[in-house]
């Protein structure tokens, strides 16, 4: 399937194995799942604690052993962020290209980059509202420069 702005394809890669759980982790569900939580609370984002959880405690995926995704079970520890993951890295980027901008404003290769970056939030951000994640009222521009 091709990318959303370009005309490129994307990457293959391996796919990894689901349905079997791993014996060779030297944790406990419970142990586990604190774990993670105690990385999330630390302020880390959900991505780097699936990271953490994978170099340093040998757990290779929490899906293979809770049947759950990450997300879902902090979620129902009651740990969620107020913006999704993806969105707030969008946001990031799209400040950041803003910023040079201003400063280069001949740069328009940099303005089309940041209209497809601000493209894809405006649709990110239907998708969430249209899904609950967001709030109905939520605004994008609370978070831009």
């Amino acid at each position: 399937m091709a990318r959303m702005h370009t005309r490129k394809r994307g990457k293959s890669g391996s796919k990894k194995v689901y349905g079997v759980e791993p014996n060779w982790v030297q944790y406990s569900k419970d142990e586990i799942l604190n774990i993670a939580v105690d990385l999330k609370k630390s302020g880390m984002t959900s991505s780097v604690v699936g990271i953490r959880l994978r170099d340093q405690y040998g757990v290779p995926t929490v899906k293979a052993i809770f049947g759950k995704k990450l997300n879902k079970l902090l979620a129902e520890k009651g740990i969620r962020d107020e913006i999704p993951e993806d969105l707030n890295s969008l946001i990031k980027r799209y400040n950041n290209v803003a910023k040079h901008v201003e400063l280069n404003p001949k740069d328009h290769s940099n303005k089309r980059g940041r209209d497809l970056i601000m493209a894809k939030m405006l649709r990110l951000v239907r998708y969430y509202k249209r899904t609950g994640v967001l709030d109905q009222k939520w605004n994008l521009s609370k978070v831009l420069r």
